[in-house]
């Protein structure tokens, strides 16, 4: 399984992403060195470090860095947002509540505010590694 995550800075009023065209924290290169040198993650990833167009539709040619992560199984990603936790930790306070985690997955995007286990469900089924939660009470009889 493929992602790719980013870390980048939001908006003060923490709806969205702010400037998504610059990393000049070097954040994403910062996390993308956290990722290789934890154990955790490292043992079931292959990581790669990326440079993508911005495509942010303008003239820019800026290229913005991007983790590539080859994953064994979506159980990875409770292990990147527990990790990207500890990194958020690791800046400045005044930076600690600006920071994101931007991850992609087969054309979905998810921005990552917390590390918690709610965080993980949603980013998981956000970006469709497992399904929605059924509906109402009913089923279909079969075993889970």
């Amino acid at each position: 399984m493929e992602l790719r995550v980013r870390v980048a800075r939001a908006h003060p009023s923490g709806d969205g992403v702010a400037d998504e065209s610059s990393d000049t924290e070097g954040w994403t290169e910062s996390f993308a060195d956290w990722i290789a040198e934890d154990p955790r993650p490292a043992r079931s990833a292959v990581v790669r470090r990326e440079r993508v167009p911005s495509g942010d539709g303008g003239m820019s040619s800026d290229l913005l860095p991007w983790i590539g992560l080859a994953v064994d199984s979506g159980a990875f990603l409770a292990a990147l947002i527990s990790l990207f936790g500890d990194f958020r930790g690791s800046l400045r306070p005044a930076e600690r509540s600006a920071v994101r985690l931007i991850v992609e997955h087969e054309g979905r995007r998810y921005v990552v505010h917390g590390d918690t286990a709610e965080e993980v469900a949603r980013a998981a089924r956000a970006l469709g590694i497992v399904p929605e939660p059924a509906r109402g009470g009913g089923g279909d009889g079969a075993a889970p």
